[in-house]
């Protein structure tokens, strides 16, 4: 059995952001059967004076739309991150490289060139950028046989480079014996059915439609193959287009 390696998600106050990444984190990893676990710390908690509870509920509310609940994770007080957290750390993430990397660099200067900055604004549409940053992340890890990403210091500005391994989506459209009624299909992916439904359940979301998981593949209603081509590769997947 492989050995469980940590990612330490960091923002601010470790009240929305960071800990949302958490929670999600952990339950995909945990449905896609990786060896990894997550936990979350914040920079600057004092600055979080208007932060009402152990976290914000409208990070929580999201979760539990997903089908993701973790009570414990949840019900914790935010926490500043701690010298040892961050050596102990296989893969350090900051959820904002403008607001993150100065605070980094005073009060933890030998980290600030191992963090990987992403570039998510405290701000409502927060969540959705990070779910997408969440599923890029795991295409990395599993493309990478369950390796730790390579720990990189981005600069201010957000790279279009696309990850080095990636895991290929296959899209297609079926309408054989279907009345008519055709589906757009994604298959030839190496999750489990518990990961596929939940990725399922994404591209409904996004295209607005219903579908199903099938024999180890995701049928979406209509021709949506532009819509989840694009949709796919957002979340960090290689797509490749098969038939007309």
């Amino acid at each position: 059995m492989a050995k469980q390696k940590t990612i330490l998600f960091l923002c601010t106050g470790n009240y929305y952001r960071s800990r949302f990444a958490e929670v999600l984190f952990v339950s995909v990893a945990k449905k896609m059967g990786l060896p990894w676990n997550a936990s979350s710390r914040g920079l600057a908690l004092e600055r979080g004076v208007n932060n009402v509870g152990p976290m914000a509920t409208a990070a929580i509310r999201p979760l539990e739309s997903m089908g993701v609940r973790d009570a414990e994770r949840c019900g914790r007080s935010p926490a500043s991150v701690t010298m040892e957290e961050l050596e102990q750390a296989d893969v350090i993430i900051a959820l904002k490289h403008a607001e993150h990397l100065p605070l980094l660099q005073e009060r933890f200067p030998a980290f600030a060139e191992r963090v990987e900055f992403w570039h998510v604004d405290d701000a409502p549409e927060a969540l959705t950028l990070i779910e997408s940053k969440i599923m890029d992340l795991m295409a990395r890890l599993l493309g990478g046989g369950g390796e730790a990403p390579r720990h990189e210091a981005i600069e201010a500005a957000p790279s279009s480079e696309a990850p080095k391994k990636l895991l290929t989506a296959k899209v297609g459209r079926e309408t054989a014996g279907r009345r008519g009624k055709g589906v757009t299909t994604v298959f030839d992916l190496p999750l489990d059915e518990d990961a596929l439904k939940e990725l399922a359940a994404k591209l409904k979301q996004r295209c607005g439609t219903g579908g199903t998981v099938k024999d180890g593949r995701i049928e979406i209603q209509g021709d949506q193959r532009e819509r989840i081509v694009s949709e796919l590769e957002k979340m960090g997947f290689k797509v490749k287009r098969v038939g007309g």
